[in-house]
């Protein structure tokens, strides 16, 4: 036999808050999908239906709506901070290339170019792709081989 639901029911605090944050609408939607889940739930609409109308996984209605008893409102609605993977390129990192950027071109070689740069990098034991170094010197405004070396003559 299946368990017997119990009834989905809001605080009247925190009704006026979704009823204020959906008003809005400034939010995430995956936010506001969360709150409306609530609302649905409280008017007594089955996790499926609101699935459905939503577009959201059963799932997740039942998640949210743990969340809420557990822990509260703001915690149902708002989501935990993703780290992933942490920078490769790192504020040190990238003064190394525009320290080399900014530097005489190598023996042999006009300018800097992106492969050079990474050459030098490997040498000082950085290890990063060709691309990193690209959008590292675009970051930073610069050009490798540029001849006022990244400072403007205004």
């Amino acid at each position: 036999m299946g368990q017997i639901a119990t009834p989905f029911v809001l605080s009247e605090a925190d009704q006026t808050t979704l009823d204020q944050l959906l008003s809005k609408g400034k939010d995430s939607v995956r936010k506001l999908n969360r709150a409306r889940a609530l609302q649905f739930s409280h008017q007594g609409q089955h996790p499926e239906q609101i699935s459905t109308l939503l577009g959201i996984s059963v799932g997740t209605v039942y998640n949210v709506r743990k969340r809420y008893r557990q822990e509260g409102l703001q915690r149902a609605i708002s989501e935990k901070a993703r780290p992933g993977q942490p920078r490769k390129v790192t504020a040190r990192v990238e003064a190394e290339i525009t320290a080399i950027a900014c530097s005489e071109a190598p023996d042999g070689s006009v300018r800097w170019t992106v492969g050079l740069i990474n050459e030098r990098l490997v040498k000082l034991d950085i290890h990063i792709n060709d691309e990193s170094v690209r959008l590292s010197l675009k970051k930073a405004s610069s050009s490798p081989g540029l001849q006022s070396n990244g400072v403007s003559a205004k």
